[in-house]
């Protein structure tokens, strides 16, 4: 029995390591456009000029949908109600660190 649970122990420690070798660790967190403009807006704190999360303000100029929303949309492609929230958030979050003027501009 012994023999049998270690050999499956080892196996799921192969596995594992094959599984997460090269793998994105945000992969297994959905993408909120809303939640990761907020974490967007913390200062570092210390420079508090600067994002303590600079990877979800670039996250946030990156993913701005092309009619200038960010946030999900339907299947027609009409943006949905939390499209909102999420919009204005990381429209605040882009001013915050003055960066992403087309973004912005785009967004309004």
């Amino acid at each position: 029995m012994e023999s049998s649970l270690l050999s499956i122990e080892t196996l799921v420690k192969k596995i594992k390591k094959e599984m997460f070798s090269n793998f994105d660790l945000y992969s297994f967190v959905s993408k909120s456009a809303y939640d990761t403009a907020w974490l967007a807006m913390i200062p570092n704190t210390q420079h508090c000029d600067h994002p303590m999360f600079r990877g979800c303000l670039d996250w946030v100029l990156r993913n701005q949908k092309e009619e200038g929303f960010w946030g999900e949309s339907d299947s027609n492609g009409v943006p949905t109600i939390d499209s909102l929230p999420a919009t204005l958030a990381s429209m605040v979050a882009l001013k915050k660190w003055n960066v992403g003027g087309t973004n912005i501009k785009k967004g309004t």
